[in-house]
This record gives C-alpha cells, structure tokens and sequence, in this order.
C-alpha cells in the first residue's frame, strides 16, 4: 500500500472519536516533501549537459571526424535536453534522497513540523494540549512535536517513543492506513486517563481532519 492511498475519511473518523473521548488535540499532517530541493533539477541538468557534449565530442572524433556533418546543431539541443533530464529525474524521491543527506533530511521535516504548529496557533490554545504528528514522504522522516511538559503530563518522552514505535513497526510493512489508526488507538488509550473529556473542556478548535501538504 502507497502512503498516498490512506483513507483520509477513516483516519478522520479515528480522530473524531478520540477527540470526543479525550481533551486533546491530535493533528496528523503528510507532506509530500519538506527538504529545500530546488537546486537538485539544475545540478542534475548541469551533469548531463557536460556528459551530453563529453558524448558529442567523443562520437565526432573517432566516428564523424571526416563526416560534413556539424556538431553546432548537437550542441545547441544539449542544453534542452539535459534540462528535460534533470526535471525528470528530480521527480523522484530516491534522487532527491541521494543529493541531501538523512541528518539534513532529518533537519528540514524537524524545522517544517515545528513551523506548521505554530502557523497554525496550536501552541496558542488554552490547555496547551495538541500534539502534531508530521510525516514528510521523500525524508522517510517521522516528526512528532508537542508543547515541551504538555499540561503538566510528565510521561510525554514515553508516549513520543511508543507512539513512534508503533508507527515505524507497520510503516516498515507498508501498510501505513492501520500504522495511524493503532498510533491514535494508542494515544486514547494512554492520555484518557488522565484528559477525560468533559463540558467544561473547550470546544474543538481545529478540524478533525488528515491535512495533506503539497509542498
């Protein structure tokens, strides 16, 4: 199963139930990439420019050196062509792994996870309980981010490490839509206890949905 094929409605229907249960807000977020990548295509294009006139030069001097044929024309399409190249294969996730390394990768799901969380006020919310759960595709990064000592609960360290536990076990099996749907059981079952949803709790100021990220 592809990431991208989890049923949204599914996971959407787990959080509502477990926000019904527990005064809590749990925001699960899936980018598609977080990593700066820009400049992959153009280094990409570069390379195969100089392999594109390298190759140009070697088949004009031991096969065409006393053709009439012109290499101008070989060489104004090389530029195009090595673009279309590198365009093309920057859309893979495994050549853009390649070109950043995984502290780095690591670095920039980190630095997207914590400045989604604050764009979207969770650290403004008045019991300062929200924990986003940030999944960016292309690092194969799993961020888990959250108000240091969290309403005063002191077993977050744990959580983090079992909620992330539970997530890698089935993400390994690829089977991503029960990954989520076990890491939220886990997260009711653990936080009820002590976050019982009750009248005076406040209402639920953010959407209970699965918030998918382009870019």
């Amino acid at each position: 199963m592809r990431i991208q094929n989890i049923n949204s409605a599914l996971i959407e229907k787990a959080i509502e139930d477990f926000e019904k249960s527990v005064d809590f807000e749990f925001v699960p977020v899936i980018a598609k990439k977080s990593s700066y990548v820009e400049h992959i295509s153009w280094v990409l294009s570069l390379l195969f420019l100089v392999l594109f006139i390298g190759l140009v030069d070697f088949v004009f001097a031991w096969h065409l050196h006393d053709s009439w044929t012109s290499r101008t024309p070989f060489y104004i399409a090389a530029p195009f062509v090595a673009f279309i190249f590198g365009v093309l294969l920057d859309k893979s996730d495994l050549v853009d792994r390649f070109f950043i390394t995984k502290k780095e990768r690591k670095r920039q799901a980190q630095e997207k996870a914590e400045l989604f969380f604050y764009r979207q006020g969770l650290h403004q919310l008045k019991n300062k309980k929200a924990l986003l759960l940030y999944i960016s595709i292309m690092e194969k990064q799993i961020i888990i981010f959250h108000e240091p000592h969290m309403g005063g609960f002191q077993q977050m360290e744990k959580l983090d490490a079992e909620l992330l536990g539970v997530l890698q076990s089935y993400f390994k099996k690829h089977d991503f839509e029960q990954g989520l749907l076990r890491a939220i059981e886990h997260l009711k079952n653990t936080l009820e206890p002590h976050f019982p949803k009750n009248e005076a709790c406040e209402a639920n100021p953010v959407p209970n949905k699965l918030i998918w990220l382009d870019d």
